[in-house]
């Protein structure tokens, strides 16, 4: 230490289990302050808090102050330094010893414990090591971005804090599931096992979040057989899963009162359910596009809901949505011959989506010239009207006092 520091403190502690013989001396003046953790009786010290005022750097050099570990006084990582750039960082007295104030949330404060990182946040330091070994100082800077250097790697502090709290939202995610599925194994192995009709299998809510955050990187080209057939059961189970829970959003969507932009919007969310009702391999090319038949005057353009396309021949697809509301046969039969007409609105719809493949298959060539997909064809289109709900046709025969057979 340099001459000019005065010595404030030099603490001793009593645990004789985890901190007995550390002693802490704190040196201060106007620009700097040190810190070093002291044991006098095996003759060691180590500078382990370096706070330089004017230029708001603290530095941090955590090491193991366990009397009986086998690492005792040796670095707690193999990253050795960490660096605060722009922090306020001061020291203050605690029952035991001095702590460090004005770090960011997510670093340990006492300093006879060895400061670091909390046990939770430690997977941020393997992680960096596993990617970039020869990291020999870690950097949070309220300044600097955050960037990869020679030999350290700098964190920007809005950066650092967006890590921890993700840190934050994983652990307490995974725990949980951990805990559902203990509670679970014990429930099945016991009480499900004793009395399986007192106790059915349990049957966990939907958690499409775990799944995905275990799935969506994982690395499937070497998987052995055994992990094949498990993912063609997991996928038979997921596509079961989602498509229960489609057919129900979907039922309930039917049964409500809502605008045609209601179906559009569903169907568009949920383009699958189209692929169901067209039987083939459609995919999403346009919405509410212009499919042609404007005249002079800019009026009477055809804009069908979707326009779809195959995946395997480009060919073109119209689909036309009303709403689930829409009738679909007249009130009163044709010339008292127990015979009902389409409805007005079922005629129309069904006119009008002849109409838009007429003018898409007549004008697809001038389309073609300033499109910037020109892989689309349109020879033969297909349409799929979707109008009305057929259990509405039970009520109608009843009011109109029709059996089945009429």
């Amino acid at each position: 230490m340099n001459d000019i520091f005065k010595i404030l403190e030099e603490g001793n502690m009593h645990d004789s289990n985890i901190l007995d013989e550390n002693t802490l001396s704190v040196a201060d003046d106007e620009d700097k302050l040190e810190c070093l953790i002291i044991n006098k009786k095996r003759k060691l010290e180590h500078l382990i808090v370096e706070i330089n005022k004017d230029d708001l750097i603290t530095i941090l050099r955590p090491i193991n102050t366990i009397i009986q570990s086998s690492y005792y006084f040796e670095a707690k990582y193999d990253i050795k330094e960490f660096v605060f750039e722009g922090f306020e960082v001061e020291l203050e007295e605690l029952d035991e010893g001095y702590g460090v104030y004005g770090l960011p949330m997510g670093f340990t404060k006492s300093i006879l414990y060895g400061l670091g990182l909390e046990k939770k946040y430690k997977i941020l330091i393997s992680t960096v090591l596993k990617n970039f070994g020869n990291c020999e100082k870690l950097i949070i800077s309220k300044f600097r971005n955050t960037s990869i250097n020679l030999d350290n790697l700098v964190i920007n502090d809005d950066d650092f804090e967006r890590i921890r709290k993700g840190i934050d939202r994983n652990q307490d995610l995974f725990y949980r599931e951990g805990q559902i599925a203990k509670e679970t194994f014990i429930y099945d192995n016991v009480f499900n096992y004793c009395d399986s009709e007192k106790y059915p299998v349990l049957k966990l809510p939907a958690r499409k979040d775990v799944i995905y955050k275990i799935l969506r990187n994982t690395e499937y080209s070497r998987g052995t057989k055994a992990d094949k057939s498990a993912l063609s059961i997991l996928k038979d189970n997921t596509d079961l899963s989602f498509l229960t829970i489609l057919m129900n959003e979907f039922q309930e969507k039917i049964n409500g009162n809502h605008n045609e932009a209601t179906y559009q919007s569903f169907f568009e969310q949920n383009p699958i359910l189209l692929t169901f009702f067209s039987g083939s391999p459609f995919v999403k090319f346009k919405n509410q596009a212009y499919v042609g038949g404007k005249s002079f005057d800019n009026s009477n353009g055809q804009y069908p809901d979707f326009l779809h396309k195959h995946k395997l021949t480009n060919n073109t697809f119209i689909v036309e949505i009303k709403t689930p509301n829409t009738t679909l046969l007249d009130k009163s039969a044709y010339r008292d011959t127990g015979v009902y007409n389409a409805s007005k609105n079922l005629s129309g719809s069904i006119v009008q989506i002849l109409t838009q493949k007429y003018q898409l298959e007549t004008e697809i060539s001038t389309f073609l010239k300033n499109a910037e997909d020109r892989n689309i064809e349109a020879y033969n289109v297909q349409g799929l009207l979707i109008i009305g709900n057929l259990s509405h046709l039970a009520n109608w025969i009843y009011l109109n006092k029709l059996t089945p057979q009429n």
